[in-house]
């Protein structure tokens, strides 16, 4: 595209064989296809930028490593000492119910005939 953009028209219209009016659609085509080139590929660093580690890192850190790291470990302890809560006042409960009705003695030949 540089090469047609540099050119003079009247290179142009000797070189291809044309009119002047082809050759200058023909050399602001070129300049128009550069100019969108250029702006393709800053549209493309800048995503490269938004997309680099140092743009993600911060928030996988803030998001990934102290959700796991720091309040899943919190999490982890609530649900441990939650669990140990429940079992001790649950096999404290079946053992007051146990001990809460009277224990009925059997003759062994009652226990015999079943």
């Amino acid at each position: 595209t540089n090469i047609l953009k540099n050119e003079t028209l009247i290179e142009l219209e000797n070189v291809c064989g044309m009119g002047k009016t082809a050759a200058t659609a023909l050399q602001s085509g070129a300049s128009l296809v550069h100019d969108a080139t250029h702006a393709v590929n800053d549209a493309l660093i800048r995503v490269d930028d938004i997309l680099s580690c140092r743009t993600f890192n911060p928030i996988y850190t803030t998001f990934v490593h102290d959700a796991f790291c720091v309040e899943g470990v919190d999490g982890l302890a609530w649900i441990f000492s939650s669990s140990l809560f429940i079992s001790v006042f649950s096999m404290t409960m079946i053992m007051f119910r146990a001990a809460l009705y009277p224990i009925k003695e059997s003759s062994v030949a009652e226990s015999m005939a079943l």
